[in-house]
């Protein structure tokens, strides 16, 4: 007979912390795939299970949980898969290993003779009492895996002949006394054996929920209240502790070391129970119980869209009556797109639910992926558009015996207007001024990035983390280690002529060390022209061969053209016996103004390569990094967190204008862990003791700096992504898109915008400390003008419609 014998695979693990919806967890691997199950119409399945002298020992080496004990949890939890009335499965213990094959007690030293062999029909239960088999053979710690189990072997019908599980005995609690907590492992991976997979039901409201992240049996801001794992107190908020016995056995989470595994030992969750009935149904089941079926699809209507969980819940009884589906969940991703969901074992007469919900705790074959906009129930006018299909507009299926009821699910956007556009694993840093080409890293290697041709990699000899590009894409500033003697220098990388060394001041010998190595110069932009560069370069002062040290003016601003080449910027004025280092690290388009800092702390400018300015001393600046083309509009970030204006052509205080920022409370709630201070302190108080403005730093401006871009906040109580516009001031990021209508970024947080084009009207950023960026196309947006929603450009047509009287977005998302 032809056997299908699977890879070791640790699918069906569990785990202390987080480990690897309802479905099967192994599918065979042609163009359709299907489950591989048991074949019940043998009757019971036998299992055999592991001797030794104890399933695990007390600190002082007594049994603590004796051999005896652990087969009766096993026939407990094979009884539990056992009892599904609406299932034709069934296994019991038939005898020991040591019957069987001789082993007498299964150990890491002997675990191949199990798990590279073919031993016979059935279940093979293995009880790891010191915990060697899970380290010695799979080579995962007893201190965090609980359990492994899978079917092992398949037969040409793809029917499960043989299965493994393993149960962690050395990792019990000392108050289960009983090993009625340690149950719920023996019942999930039981499970596995039996060939199911995770699945998400309530268990992310019994294990993860809490008050500052709360979590939703339905869709959030629906009006469903949240349940809570933890009773946190009461100034967190007000609390709605879960139940443990909502909890699915299935979860891919459990905690064994209270009522969470208790819960998880028993199969009283409908999901659990419809889990197993679809592999083994029995003809009441395939008869008496309504389904709901359909597909999810991205916001075109065609592109269909796997991993995302599907729930639905019944009206009367929304955690005990609720049954889970990934999208894809059938085919695993083995064939494509696949958005195909159903739902079986609902209950006739009774009304449903369904909604869309992003998996919490990762370990499902169906690779579990974000929700490309935001969760939405079904409603029967379901499709894109969001003022028609509002999120929360529900409308119950009533379940049918034998019949399954369509439903299928669109996430939300517009077609028109702003195109946000997440580009994942990968971190942007700038974006050309012409809005077509974007440069970055994707871990740690350069890269450009185009709207039409895609990614390029850049040598893997340059680095690009602090490097910038011309105004039209084709100059890409850079580090450069050319001639590879472990010393990088500043250089312009193009596609015609490769790397173009900038020189440094050391004969690339010396400089400062980075998480690249050692750089002799780093370079930090560059104008529109790609022919002046600035940065921050290394000097030998005292000639002790370190070129690196503080307080010694090592460490100097630098400035570079085809003309004159490497060459200092001005710091006569700096004190060196007080102050470190001085870098340049931004220039306007046409090259005339550098942008720096002292310190990190203190703003300075040049201003055709002439005496440096200290925008601190003058006005309180802080950061420098945006500039208008021509150089006379610099938005600084102020120690006070507003933004000034400077223009170096004005005389004294007329060369700077306030242009306000981000107030605490008002525009920025101060969260602290979770906790909205303005709510219960009041902004006076958050005022007083925090200052008026969320500290704001501007990045990036257009040409004429009626857009600029930046970001807002601490860390202690969050950053947000703020956008200055002409006529209208700052605003955040949050909500500029939600005012435009854009549910794709509801849930992206872009809290770190980088860079904009010339016009304003593109912007590449993303999330402080993620892998992941966001090209934001704003060339059309709307504005509400005498009830109507007006598409118009941006900024230009948006700056004239609102100093004509419009709002800005479109009505629909004012309020």
């Amino acid at each position: 007979m032809k056997i299908n014998k699977f890879t070791v695979a640790i699918l069906g693990m569990l785990g202390t912390g987080s480990a690897l919806a309802a479905g099967p967890l192994l599918t065979s691997d042609d163009a359709s795939p299907k489950p591989y199950v048991w074949d019940t119409s043998k009757g019971s399945i036998p299992v055999y299970v592991d001797g030794g002298d104890a399933f695990t020992y007390d600190y002082d080496g007594s049994v603590f949980l004796s051999i005896d004990r652990a087969r009766e949890i096993t026939q407990f939890a094979f009884d539990q898969w056992n009892n599904v009335e609406t299932s034709t499965f069934r296994a019991d213990i038939a005898g020991t290993i040591q019957e069987k094959i001789g082993i007498a007690d299964v150990t890491g030293a002997n675990a191949a003779e199990i798990y590279t062999k073919q031993n016979g029909y059935g279940f093979w239960v293995l009880y790891d009492t010191d915990g060697s088999i899970l380290e010695d053979f799979f080579g995962v710690p007893k201190t965090a895996v609980l359990g492994i189990a899978f079917p092992e072997i398949a037969d040409e019908n793809n029917v499960i002949i043989e299965a493994t599980a393993v149960i962690n005995g050395w990792n019990v609690y000392v108050n289960d006394t009983e090993g009625n907590q340690v149950a719920g492992v023996f019942t999930h991976e039981f499970g596995h054996a039996i060939n199911l997979s995770h699945s998400q039901t309530n268990g992310q409201l019994g294990y993860i929920s809490n008050t500052f992240a709360p979590l939703y049996p339905g869709v959030a801001g629906c009006g469903v209240e949240p349940i809570h794992a933890y009773n946190w107190p009461d100034w967190y908020g007000p609390t709605n502790p879960a139940d443990p016995e909502i909890i699915e056995t299935m979860f891919p989470f459990i905690s064994h070391n209270g009522a969470g595994g208790t819960a998880q030992s028993t199969v009283n969750v409908l999901d659990d129970k419809v889990s197993i009935s679809n592999l083994y149904p029995t003809d009441a089941y395939k008869t008496g119980f309504g389904a709901i079926e359909g597909r999810l699809r991205l916001k075109d209507g065609q592109t269909e869209y796997s991993g995302v969980n599907i729930i639905a819940r019944n009206l009367s009884d929304p955690l005990m009556d609720a049954v889970s589906a990934q999208s894809g969940y059938l085919t695993q991703g083995k064939v494509g797109p696949d958005g195909y969901f159903k739902i079986n074992g609902l209950t006739p007469g009774q009304s449903y639910v369904l909604y869309t919900e992003e998996i919490h705790v990762g370990g499902y074959p169906t690779r579990q992926m974000p929700i490309i906009s935001v969760a939405e129930y079904w409603n029967e006018n379901e499709g894109s558009n969001p003022v028609s299909d509002d999120k929360c507009d529900v409308t119950p299926i009533v379940a049918e015996a034998g019949k399954s009821k369509q439903a299928d699910l669109t996430f939300n956007g517009y077609d028109d207007g702003i195109n946000f556009r997440p580009i994942v694993n990968a971190f942007l840093t700038d974006l050309a001024k012409n809005g077509r080409s974007s440069m970055g890293t994707i871990m740690g290697y350069g890269f450009t990035w185009d709207e039409t041709k895609g990614f390029e990699m850049l040598p893997d000899y340059v680095t690009a983390e602090t490097g910038r590009m011309n105004r039209n894409g084709t100059k890409i500033l850079v580090n450069s280690d050319h001639d590879r003697n472990g010393v990088s220098a500043p250089a312009i990388w193009s596609d015609s002529k490769g790397v173009m060394p900038l020189g440094d001041f050391t004969g690339n010998s010396c400089g400062g060390g980075t998480q690249h190595g050692t750089e002799a110069a780093s370079a930090w932009d560059i104008d529109d022209a790609g022919n002046t560069v600035v940065g921050l370069a290394y000097k030998d002062v005292d000639g002790n061969g370190m070129c690196y040290e503080y307080d010694k003016g090592e460490l100097v601003p630098f400035i570079w053209t085809p003309k004159e080449g490497m060459h200092e910027l001005d710091t006569q004025d700096v004190d060196w016996n007080i102050n470190s280092w001085v870098r340049a690290h931004a220039i306007s388009g046409n090259g005339e103004v550098a942008l720096g800092s002292l310190d990190g702390w203190e703003a300075v400018a040049w201003v055709k390569e002439g005496k440096m300015i200290n925008l601190y001393q003058k006005a309180g600046a802080i950061e420098a990094n945006a500039a208008s083309y021509d150089g006379k509009k610099i938005a600084l970030a102020t120690e006070t967190g507003n933004v000034l204006l400077w223009d170096h052509s004005k005389p004294d205080s007329s060369a700077f204008t306030d242009i306000g920022g981000l107030k605490w409370c008002e525009n920025v709630p101060f969260m602290l862990w979770g906790w909205n201070v303005c709510e219960d302190m009041g902004a006076d108080w958050v005022h007083s003791i925090f200052g008026e403005y969320a500290g704001l730093v501007p990045f990036d401006m257009s040409d004429n700096g009626d857009v600029i871009i930046g970001r807002a906040g601490d860390f202690w109580a969050g950053f947000v992504g703020a956008i200055y516009i002409k006529e209208l001031g700052w605003m955040t990021l949050d909500n500029f898109f939600s005012k435009q209508g854009v549910l794709e970024a509801e849930r992206a947080s872009m809290n770190n915008p980088l860079s904009i084009s010339a016009a304003g009207s593109k912007m590449v950023g993303g999330v402080a400390g993620a892998m992941i960026s966001y090209h934001v196309d704003m060339t059309e947006v709307y504005v509400c003008e005498n009830g109507n929603s007006i598409k118009t450009g941006f900024p230009n047509g948006l700056i004239n419609k609102v100093k004509s009287g419009a709002q800005f977005g479109r009505c629909e998302h004012l309020n």
